[in-house]
């Protein structure tokens, strides 16, 4: 699903694609055609639903079948002259063009080429075309026999799922028996992952590591894969002694570049969850070098929240220090913000404290501001005797430049007003509600009249009327 050119590690470019824009650059047209081979769909592995160009790789260190780098456009492909583009064919072509041939591993029944699968004359598993008509009667030993046609389809994997689940150990092994010579290519599937994650989780604890050590080596690279990080991080929650060393060792240097994938951040974020503290420490080391990028990005954000939630006090506070010294402080940022929430609720109280200061610095101003708004709110609701020391620094200003008036006026600070109207003493909402009052051209416009309901009585009796 690559949406620019991509780079083999062999040094061929794979394939040029169109941009979002539909804009053909030269650079994005296929590099050394002669290399490049057509693959018929009876050939494809992982469920491609149109023609594909690209690179036979059988070099490929890893034993992960077919040996091709295949990607999907996201629109038609420079094909040669004569040959259609994928926007161009219909049923008619396609049926002179492939003649019948089969589709490993569709996206479904109501996929492009789902339902020529189920017509009369096209080659198909009779295994799977048993398990498509609900047939009682298949049996394992039918499908081990056609288990890479079985669990690359959508229905196929979920009968397995279904056999290993509701089966005991030895079922999960003599599955495993049959699916181990392809467990990358398994995992790297759509729904092939379902079967590897559901014989990591009901076979016995020796064959459950036997499985997962297939993944050893390519551990990095499944992380960074949508289907491949799901089942690394079901061999981390179930394997964790079984990872230590591999994780480290795969992992060590990657870090931060893990964390800015979307997909392997997970990965980071569960083993923080639960390996051993000792197994992460190269994670709190390469995160701490970058702690406040990291704090700011939209992944890196979710590594700070667990480290947080798991790690020993020393390594939060050898993470956090930078963060903690930031000139521009986390309060205001649209990722870092959840990282502050995270301290209020799960840091020592000496981090804390720290937060809470800088709110009452400028409680109008943190208050009034869309991600700031959230902290203020958070630590009311979680730092003992905030929320009182947040009203005495709203109240202790009067007039139409104090706090209380930027925050009923703002769009997101009369939030934080509301929040403590509904939940603070007797006297304190009295003061509110008369110092409200008081401020009759604020709350008769803009925001400020939501706050109206929650003044009681006397909300109408506005000063200026």
């Amino acid at each position: 699903g690559y949406q620019q050119p991509v780079w083999l590690k062999c040094g061929l470019l794979l394939c040029g694609l169109r941009s979002r824009s539909g804009a053909m650059a030269d650079e994005h047209q296929i590099q050394r055609p002669e290399q490049m081979q057509f693959i018929e769909p009876n050939q494809m592995m992982g469920g491609y639903q149109q023609p594909v160009w690209c690179v036979p790789m059988n070099s490929l260190a890893s034993p992960m079948e077919p040996v091709f780098m295949v990607a999907v456009p996201t629109g038609p492909f420079m094909m040669p002259a004569g040959m259609p583009s994928v926007s161009d064919m219909d049923d008619a072509w396609y049926d002179q063009y492939y003649g019948g041939h089969w589709v490993a591993g569709h996206h479904g029944e109501n996929g492009r080429w789902g339902n020529w699968r189920r017509n009369e004359g096209y080659q198909v598993s009779p295994v799977l075309r048993r398990i498509w008509d609900a047939d009682e009667n298949v049996t394992l030993a039918e499908v081990l026999d056609v288990l890479m046609d079985v669990a690359l389809d959508r229905a196929g994997a979920a009968w397995i799922c279904e056999r290993v689940a509701d089966g005991d150990q030895t079922t999960a092994e003599y599955v495993m028996f049959g699916a181990q010579p392809h467990v990358l290519a398994l995992a790297v599937h759509e729904f092939g992952r379902e079967v590897v994650t559901a014989l990591i989780e009901r076979a016995s604890p020796d064959t459950a590591n036997n499985l997962v050590s297939q993944l050893f080596g390519h551990l990095l690279d499944l992380s960074r894969h949508p289907h491949g990080c799901r089942v690394v991080q079901h061999a981390i929650e179930h394997c964790p002694k079984e990872l230590q060393g591999p994780i480290q060792e795969e992992l060590r240097g990657e870090v931060v570049s893990c964390i800015e994938s979307a997909h392997a951040n997970f990965v980071i974020q569960k083993c923080i969850q639960s390996l051993p503290r000792l197994a992460t420490q190269f994670i709190v080391q390469e995160v701490s070098e970058q702690a406040v990028y990291l704090a700011r990005h939209r992944f890196g954000c979710r590594v700070h929240q667990r480290i947080l939630e798991h790690a020993s006090e020393s390594d939060v506070k050898s993470v956090l220090a930078e963060v903690m010294r930031s000139r521009n402080p986390l309060t205001c940022d649209e990722f870092g913000n959840y990282v502050v929430q995270h301290i209020l609720e799960f840091g020592s109280s000496d981090l804390q404290e720290a937060v809470v200061k800088t709110l009452l610095s400028d409680i109008g101003g943190f208050g009034s501001h869309k991600h700031s708004s959230n902290v203020v709110e958070k630590a009311m609701a979680v730092v003992p005797g905030a929320r009182d020391r947040v009203i005495d620094a709203i109240l202790a200003h009067r007039g139409a430049r104090s706090p209380l008036a930027a925050l009923a006026a703002s769009k997101y600070g009369n939030f934080v007003i509301q929040h403590i109207l509904e939940d603070c003493t007797i006297g304190q909402k009295q003061e509110l509600g008369d110092r409200l009052r008081a401020l009759g051209s604020v709350l008769r416009r803009g925001f400020g009249k939501h706050l109206l309901p929650l003044l009681g009585k006397g909300e109408t009796r506005l000063g200026g009327q």
